[in-house]
């Protein structure tokens, strides 16, 4: 339409009679009456206002910076550096989020506590967008690390199966439940591989964790150093990398002997509160979610550290999230 003629229908409003503003409003579109979606959440808009503080290009990391207008209600920024655009979401996994609109309402099923499909009814969505909405929140916290451990603090490892769920093309033949193959000459062997993971936690509450390659001290030291406080005691049950790990890291060892019965040293070194989240975790990740996919196990790893460590709330999380874009 043409601006004049367009401005001449707007001038023309305040002398229609009441029948007249009925009559035109129900000749107006509906998704011009009833369409009201903000153009972003809560969430998005945390994070752009994060962004705004020092917005850096997600291509060159540069910072010459200057503001490029609007698209689909985001601010766009060009780069002067590299001349190209960009907004607050691009190059994370926010980025091209169709439905975020919906993004406070799934922050509500993110309490651990709730399946794929549930949360793809209460928040009308289908469930890939459930699915892809979940592994995006948690692909933002997974890195997350918890506060610096200090006095006692509990190692071990566990073990998770490997698992494929989920993956339509197998270079194998589907194993039965169990994972064992028929028995041959007398004997069954197990063929499933098993994913080593680290957890180390200390009597704060704090947790830290990493899916391992191998269990050695060079991986362990990897990811324990500069998690642990120099000169903390260390509980940890008798192995070699544990040895080495708490002399490279300048840490009292507390060596339990668990094959021999000793679980308790001088009555408060043990490491029952990490066999406690390894039981937790375990019941969470096969009892409620009957399994996950190796690959996403370090973002479940995440998302459970988030939910021990922190009280659970909208504003905590959405808090969390936008933090990330903090410079």
């Amino acid at each position: 339409m043409l601006t004049e003629k367009f401005h001449k229908i707007l001038e023309s409003l305040d002398s229609l009679t009441p029948l007249q503003v009925e009559t035109l409003r129900r000749a107006l579109p509906e998704s011009a009456i009833t369409d009201d979606t903000p153009p972003y959440s809560h969430l998005m808009q945390a994070v752009v206002d994060h962004f705004d503080e020092s917005p850096t290009c997600p291509h060159c990391k540069g910072n010459d910076v200057g503001h490029w207008g609007e698209q689909s209600g985001y601010p766009r920024y060009r780069c002067r550096s590299c001349d190209k655009t960009f907004n607050a979401f691009s190059g994370t996994s926010l980025s091209h989020l169709r439905i975020r609109h919906k993004v406070d309402d799934y922050i509500e099923c993110m309490r651990g506590d709730t399946t794929l499909r549930t949360a793809a009814s209460q928040c009308d969505i289908s469930l890939p967008a459930s699915f892809l909405m979940r592994h995006r929140l948690m692909a933002i916290i997974s890195p997350d690390k918890a506060e610096l451990l200090s006095g006692i603090s509990e190692l071990d490892e566990t073990f998770f199966r490997e698992s494929f769920k989920g993956q339509r093309n197998l270079d194998r033949p589907a194993r039965k439940r169990g994972g064992r193959k028929p028995r041959k000459n007398g004997q069954a062997k197990n063929v499933i591989k098993k994913i080593p993971v680290m957890v180390a936690c200390d009597r704060q509450n704090h947790v830290t964790d990493a899916v391992l390659e191998h269990i050695s001290a060079d991986e362990l030291e990897a990811h324990l150093r500069c998690r642990i406080q120099p000169g903390s005691v260390l509980c940890a049950d008798a192995f070699t990398s544990h040895e080495t790990i708490a002399k490279r890291l300048g840490l009292e060892l507390k060596e339990l002997v668990t094959t021999a019965g000793i679980h308790v040293l001088e009555e408060i070194y043990h490491i029952q509160h990490v066999n406690a989240y390894h039981s937790d975790l375990k019941s969470w990740i096969y009892d409620f979610f009957k399994g996950i996919a190796t690959k996403n196990l370090a973002k479940y790893l995440g998302w459970k550290r988030f939910l021990k460590t922190e009280r659970f709330s909208k504003d905590s999380f959405i808090e969390r999230i936008s933090g990330h874009w903090v410079p």
